[in-house]
C-alpha cells in the first residue's frame, strides 16, 4: 500500500485500541458502539442511490472507532484480473492515480485470491506487503476481502503505523463491515445491470418505434438521432445519410432542431475526400475517437458544438453497403464501455432496417402509380375504341353509301368524298393515338418480346410492313431507365414513319454487345432535308428533340442520316454503364 498522510481520527489509548473500545475490566471492549456502527453501516448501504459517497462514509464513520492512517476500498474489474480503487480517505493523490494491483499482488492480491483476512502487524516483516511510496516506514495493515454470496468482489484495506498494531476485535469489525459493503455493492451492480437492461430495452424500442412508423427518411433520422442522444446521454449526436451508391453524404440531422454549419459543411461532399468518411469507409463496427488525438476526423468546431472529449461513429450498413453513419459525443470518455456500443451498433442496424423499409415502400409507391398510369391509360384506349372509334367508322360508312347513291350530282360527290377522307384521317389518327397509348408492361416479358409486340401493332394500326431482326443477350440486364428510353425512342420513331415519312417499309434491329446496346430503325420514306437540325423536330414538333434528350440522359450517342428521299436511318446507343 502506499505511504499515506494521516487522517484526522481519535486519540488512540494503551495498545493502539481506539478510546472507543477501550478495555474494560481486563475484559472485550464494549460492543455498543460496535454494534451500532454496523446498523448505521447496514441502513446507509441499504438505501443509499450514490454508492461511492456511502462508501466512503462508511470509511470515515470506520475511522472514528478503529483508527487509522489510510483506508482503500479495492473492487476487482469485469474481468476478474485487476483491483482498482472504489473509494478511499487519507490518500494523498487522486484515486484514478493510485496504483492497481494484479490479483496475487501485494497484500491486496493475496486476500483477493485466498480470499480471507490478512492481518499485518509490521510490514517491513511480511513478503505479502508491496509499499507503492517513496517511504519505508513500517506499517501494520489490515485487508478484510469483500464477499456477497461467496464471490469475491474486492478486498477493504486499513493502515496504520507499526507501533500501534490492528488487534483481533478490529478484525471482526472490519470484517463485518466489508460484508456489508459487500452486499451493498452486490446489489448496486445488479441494479445497474437490471437499469441498464431496461435502458437498452427502451432506447431500442424507442429506436424501433422511429424506424417503423416514419414515413419519410428525413422525420425517420431526426427522430433517431434525439433518441440516441437521450437514451446514451450523450452530449450531441448527428446522423449522416449517403447517398442509394455509398459514396456521398446526402445531408445529416442533429439531435437539436438545427444542424450546425460544421456539419452541413461534410454533406454533398464525397465520402472518401474528408477523415470521417474514410474511416466510414474501413469501419465496420462502432469507433472511438478522442478528441485529444482525432482533431482531423472532425472539425475542431465540431468538437465544441458536439461539447465532447470523445466519439464514436457508427457505421449503418444494409448488406455491406454504407447507408448512413452515426456520431455520438461523450463528455466522459470512460463512459464508453463495450455495452455502450452494443447498444449503438444494434440502434444502427434498426436505423437500417428502417431506412431500406422506406426505400422499399418508394419503389412500391412507384411501380404502383406506373401501373395505376398504364391501367388508367389503357382504360381510356379502350373506351376510345369500343365508343368514339365505332361511330367515327360507322359514320365513314353513311358518307360513303351516301356517296355512291348521289354520283350523278358531281359537286355533292365531291362533297361527300372530301369528307370520307377526312373521317378516314381522324380513324387514323385514333388509331394511332389509341396504339401510343397502350404501352406493354414491359417488366412481365423479355425485351426482344416486347419490342416485337410493338411493331406488330404499329404495323396493324398503320399498315407500314415492319421487319425486326433481335439479337442474342450479351450477359448483361438492361437498367429500368435504358429499357424505357428505348421503348419511347422506338415509339416516337415509328409514330414519325407513319406521320411524316410516308414510308411503306421499315427495319427496326436491337443489338446487345458487351459494352451497349445499339437500336437502329430505318425506312424508305421521304428522309430529311437540309432543316432537320436547325428546327424544333420533326414535323414542327418535339420528337426529334425528345429522341436526343433522351439519348444524352443515359450517356448515350445519337446519329440520325438520310437525304431527301432516300429514307431516313436513326441508330442510337446506350452504355451500360455512365462513364
Amino acid at each position: 500500500m502506499t505511504d499515506h498522510p494521516p487522517v484526522r481520527k481519535p486519540k488512540r489509548g494503551g495498545g493502539g485500541v481506539p478510546t472507543r473500545l477501550r478495555v474494560l475490566h481486563g475484559g472485550s471492549p464494549t460492543p455498543e458502539p460496535s454494534f451500532r456502527l454496523l446498523t448505521q453501516v447496514s441502513a446507509a448501504l441499504s438505501t443509499s442511490l450514490d454508492l461511492d459517497r456511502t462508501l466512503r462514509e462508511v470509511l470515515e464513520r470506520l475511522n472514528q472507532l478503529v483508527a487509522f492512517d489510510a483506508a482503500s476500498l479495492f473492487l476487482l474489474d469485469d474481468a476478474r484480473t485487476e483491483l482498482r480503487v472504489k473509494a478511499a480517505i487519507g490518500v494523498a493523490v487522486a484515486l484514478k492515480e493510485v496504483n492497481t494491483f494484479k490479483i496475487g499482488e501485494g497484500v491486496v492480491g493475496w486476500v483477493v485470491e485466498h480470499g480471507t483476512t490478512a492481518l499485518i502487524e509490521d510490514s517491513a516483516k511480511d513478503a505479502r506487503y508491496k509499499p507503492t511510496g517513496t517511504q519505508r516506514a513500517p506499517k501494520t495493515v489490515l485487508a478484510a476481502p469483500l464477499k456477497a454470496q461467496q464471490h469475491v468482489l474486492g478486498a477493504l484495506v486499513l493502515v496504520r503505523a507499526a507501533r500501534e498494531p490492528f488487534k483481533v476485535e478490529h478484525q471482526r469489525l472490519v470484517e463485518a463491515i466489508a460484508s456489508q459493503a459487500a452486499v451493498a455493492i452486490d446489489h448496486a451492480r445488479l441494479y445497474e445491470t437490471e437499469r441498464a437492461s431496461r435502458r437498452r430495452a427502451e432506447a431500442l424500442l424507442a429506436a424501433a418505434q422511429a424506424c417503423s412508423e416514419a414515413v419519410a427518411t428525413p422525420e425517420l433520422l431526426r427522430r433517431a438521432v434525439k433518441q440516441v442522444a437521450f437514451a446514451m446521454r450523450a452530449t450531441g449526436a448527428a446522423v449522416f445519410l449517403a447517398d442509394e451508391q455509398g459514396q456521398t453524404l446526402e445531408a445529416a440531422f442533429e439531435a437539436s432542431d438545427t444542424t450546425g454549419a460544421e456539419l452541413q459543411e461534410l454533406v454533398r461532399q464525397p465520402i472518401g475526400t474528408f477523415a470521417l468518411g474514410r474511416a466510414l469507409i474501413t469501419a465496420e463496427r462502432p469507433a472511438v475517437f478522442h478528441a485529444s488525438d482525432a482533431a482531423g476526423i472532425l472539425p475542431a468546431s465540431a468538437w465544441s458544438r458536439l461539447d465532447a472529449r470523445a466519439a464514436v461513429v457508427v457505421p449503418i450498413r444494409w448488406q455491406g453497403r454504407l447507408v448512413a453513419a452515426l456520431l455520438v459525443g461523450f463528455a466522459n470518455p470512460e463512459r464508453i464501455e463495450g455495452a455502450e456500443l452494443e447498444l449503438l451498433e444494434e440502434i444502427g442496424r434498426q436505423v437500417a432496417l428502417g431506412i431500406e423499409r422506406l426505400r422499399l415502400q418508394a419503389r412500391v409507391q412507384e411501380q404502383q402509380s406506373q401501373m395505376s398510369v398504364v391501367s388508367e391509360r389503357n382504360r381510356i384506349a379502350r373506351d376510345m375504341h369500343d365508343g368514339i372509334v365505332q361511330y367515327v367508322y360507322a359514320l365513314g360508312l353513311g358518307l360513303e353509301q351516301a356517296r355512291d347513291l348521289v354520283a350523278q350530282a358531281p359537286d355533292a360527290a365531291r362533297l361527300l368524298t372530301t369528307a370520307v377522307e377526312q373521317v378516314n384521317h381522324v380513324l387514323s389518327e385514333m388509331r394511332t393515338f389509341i396504339y401510343q397509348l397502350r404501352p406493354i408492361i414491359m417488366q412481365e416479358k423479355e425485351i426482344g418480346q416486347w419490342v416485337e409486340d410493338l411493331c406488330r401493332q404499329f404495323q396493324q394500326a398503320t399498315g407500314v410492313t415492319i421487319v425486326t431482326a433481335i439479337g442474342p443477350p450479351a450477359g448483361h440486364e438492361l437498367s429500368p431507365e435504358i429499357s424505357i428510353a428505348i421503348f419511347r425512342i422506338i415509339q416516337e420513331a415509328l409514330s414519325n414513319i407513319y406521320k411524316h415519312a410516308r414510308a411503306n417499309r421499315a427495319r427496326l434491329s436491337l443489338d446487345f454487345t458487351e459494352a451497349a446496346v445499339r437500336l437502329s430503325i430505318e425506312d424508305d420514306g421521304r428522309g430529311l432535308g437540309g432543316e432537320r437540325r436547325r428546327g424544333p423536330g420533326i414535323g414542327q414538333g418535339r420528337g426529334l428533340r425528345n429522341i436526343e434528350e433522351r439519348v444524352g440522359d443515359l450517356g448515350g450517342v445519337l446519329t440520325i442520316t438520310g437525304a431527301a428521299g432516300e429514307g431516313t436511318r436513326l441508330e442510337a446507343v446506350f452504355p451500360y454503364e455512365r462513364g
